[in-house]
């Protein structure tokens, strides 16, 4: 493990995966400050900037690293930071771009917090690049203490969005956000931090931070970045709320698009550690964000008279809203005629393999997330649905669908356009 001697008043930036013990003097990562002897984490693809108070000596192991003159802590960071603290906010809501710096705004915000002994907790709300929580949900955690970042506050709950792009999901990134701010108040957190996703542009991202901040009702709302960069968010939002505009971070390690592919396939490693196949049966497990397996089965005589029109053999079959949902391993010659029959604007035919590698959540009544899981099999005629998961199994398990899938040996993405199973 090379040792690093790092002058009073400089700064060494770290790069992971590394491990960096203080061997000597005294360091500060965000404001967290770490003695002789303590160790920090650095997950892949993020970057930690150690700040040597005193002259210290630091040993890293694996990772790159390269130092700054100086703090890369803007001081106005470190201002509103201590005046935020100074009124012990209920919430506070941080908003940036991508790379502005935002992250790293809520950890320093996070450890003035602590070190003044207030409560707090944090809401991971970027689904894509997560710190607290598995990819394609919310995360929460509760700090029991100083963190380097992020990624070292305990994991308590989430809420699973289905997707790590909360395009087209607004409303449960406002609702998913709500809920785990509350389920941390009644955890005790004294102030809930709200880290939002970088998605500031466009009318999706000024629709999100409208969204999430009227749902929330923050004492504060923190904008890092330029003005120009955030003004079309920070206007509207300043007429409901206190905001705050700071600069945006002055040192920072941009990631690229493979870089954050490859950060989400590191997390879907850990989330699955441990995992196995389990047999949920669909006849007692809720299915959320779609309709399919909530509809009402088709009797006996119904089946038949399905077959008789579709002309294929029907090993499960449901009427959902409009729609007609027919389990067959043929397709139909046409769908006209059971379309009348049935009264129905849609006959959709699937055969099973739609569902195989989508990706699930699994909740219960005692948490909003329990684990992601992997759709591994389907026996139709059974109503049984194999998942791939590292959730502990409960008593009423609730079932919520992706809307993509993900290979389950190399955790590689599968964007599917138009999912069949969405209904």
């Amino acid at each position: 493990m090379p040792a690093v001697e790092v002058p009073g008043g400089y700064t060494l930036i770290v790069e992971g995966p590394a491990r960096v013990r203080v061997a000597s003097g005294h360091v500060e990562v965000f404001g967290a400050g770490f003695p002789s002897d303590s160790e920090v984490g650095v997950e892949p693809f993020r970057a930690l900037p150690f700040y040597a108070k005193e002259p210290s000596r630091l040993e890293v192991e694996q990772g790159k690293f390269w130092f700054v003159r100086g703090s890369t802590i803007p001081p106005s960071w470190v201002k509103v930071a201590e005046e935020i603290t100074s009124t012990k906010p209920r919430r506070v809501v941080v908003v940036g771009d991508v790379d502005s710096g935002k992250t790293a705004f809520t950890t320093l915000l996070l450890n003035t917090l602590v070190s003044n002994r207030v409560g707090t907790a944090v809401v991971d709300a970027d689904v894509g690049q997560k710190s607290i929580g598995p990819p394609a949900s919310l995360g929460m955690g509760l700090a029991r203490s100083q963190a380097a970042s992020l990624c070292d506050v305990p994991f308590e709950d989430g809420f699973f969005i289905g997707s790590f792009t909360p395009a087209g999901l607004i409303h449960r990134s406002a609702v998913g956000s709500l809920l785990l701010a509350q389920r941390a108040e009644r955890s005790g957190a004294e102030t809930v931090l709200v880290d939002t996703a970088g998605w500031v542009r466009e009318w999706g991202g000024r629709e999100l931070k409208l969204a999430e901040t009227l749902a929330l009702q923050p004492d504060y709302v923190v904008f890092v970045g330029e003005k120009e960069e955030v003004s079309q968010v920070l206007r509207p939002i300043s007429g409901f709320f206190s905001t705050v505009l700071v600069e945006p971070a002055h040192v920072l390690r941009q990631r690229s698009r493979e870089e954050r592919r490859e950060y989400r396939r590191y997390l879907y490693r850990k989330w699955f550690t441990g995992a196995r196949e389990v047999t949920l049966q669909l006849e007692r497990t809720p299915v959320l964000y779609t309709a399919l397996f909530n509809g009402v089965a088709l009797s006996q005589e119904e089946v038949e008279r399905a077959e008789a029109l579709l002309g294929v053999r029907i090993n499960y079959a449901e009427r959902t809203d409009n729609t007609l949902v027919v389990f067959s391993e043929e397709q139909p010659r046409t769908t006209d005629l059971a379309k009348s029959v049935f009264s129905v604007s849609e006959v959709r035919v699937l055969t099973g393999v739609e569902l195989l590698y989508n990706v699930v959540a699994l909740a219960s009544r005692e948490r909003f997330l329990e684990g992601l899981g992997v759709v591994t099999g389907f026996d139709s005629s059974r109503g049984e649905l194999r998942v791939y998961t590292a959730a502990k199994q409960k008593e009423g398990m609730v079932l919520m669908v992706g809307n993509y899938k993900l290979n389950p040996v190399t955790f590689d993405e599968i964007i599917v356009e138009k999912n069949p199973i969405l209904i």
